[in-house]
């Protein structure tokens, strides 16, 4: 598969999980890739190793914090002076804390929402205005901007505002050839989740249709889709990846 041959991809967030499956796969469709990362780590360069062993396309990382706009604003503009535009954009790098409300501080509510939203909407901000062509970018949301979990109240209400903002941002960014799409996850598995979440694991594998935990190719998959020229009439949309979870009743 070939679809992205000739296009940037940067994914934030891209060192390991989700970020990473998704960097794999749009490698393997032949992208060239900007892998992100807060700081420089042994797991970057693990990562960028890895992924070039699958492609003799160009990695490139940068090494930002996106909570502050002026990184933001700079990854764009440094790639756009050495002749080398962003195509796409994957706004994958979140956090999720667990608290319940009535302990859960201004800075943690703060912290989340600059986090999740912000700086996806900041991110999209800066691709449109460097944009020379046009592009894709793609919103990791969560299951739970549609469904929240116990506990989890600030990270469910940032998800859901990037559901929104992705349809909001489709609907001002059209008319510049940017599509901008979005996949919910369901549960995910990754490294010890099963020792970490035993419960949760059970109870999701007793009511989730599929029967099984979702992975990060699973994630990848429909990431190379929205991102690719094969959905080049899709803008505004939300997939939920999530083996049907999101079909079970709660009555």
């Amino acid at each position: 598969m070939n679809e992205l041959t000739g296009k940037r991809a940067l994914v934030t967030g891209s060192k390991s999980g989700i970020g990473f499956a998704i960097a794999k796969r749009l490698a393997e469709a032949g992208a060239e890739l900007v892998l992100h990362a807060r700081s420089n780590s042994s797991d970057v360069a693990e990562a960028k190793t890895r992924l070039a062993k699958i492609t003799t396309a160009d990695i490139s990382t940068v090494f930002a914090n996106l909570l502050d706009q002026g990184s933001c604003r700079s990854i764009f503009e440094g790639f756009n002076k050495n002749h080398k535009p962003i195509d796409i954009l994957v706004n994958n790098a979140a956090i999720q804390p667990v608290c319940p409300l009535a302990d859960m501080e201004p800075s943690e509510i703060s912290q989340m929402l600059e986090t999740n939203l912000q700086v996806p909407i900041m991110m999209t901000r800066y691709f449109s205005e460097y944009s020379e062509k046009g592009g894709s970018i793609l919103n990791i949301c969560s299951i739970e901007g549609l469904t929240p979990a116990l506990n989890h109240s600030h990270y469910a209400a940032s998800k859901a505002g990037l559901i929104h903002f992705t349809k909001a941002s489709a609907l001002e960014l059209g008319s510049k050839n940017i599509r901008v799409n979005s996949i919910c996850p369901g549960l995910t598995d990754r490294q010890n989740l099963k020792n970490d979440w035993p419960e949760g694991v059970k109870n999701w594998l007793n009511n989730v249709p599929l029967k099984r935990l979702g992975t990060g190719e699973d994630i990848a998959n429909a990431a190379l889709f929205l991102v690719s020229d094969a959905s080049s009439f899709i803008t505004g949309a939300n997939l939920i990846v999530d083996g049907g979870m999101e079909c079970v009743p709660g009555w």
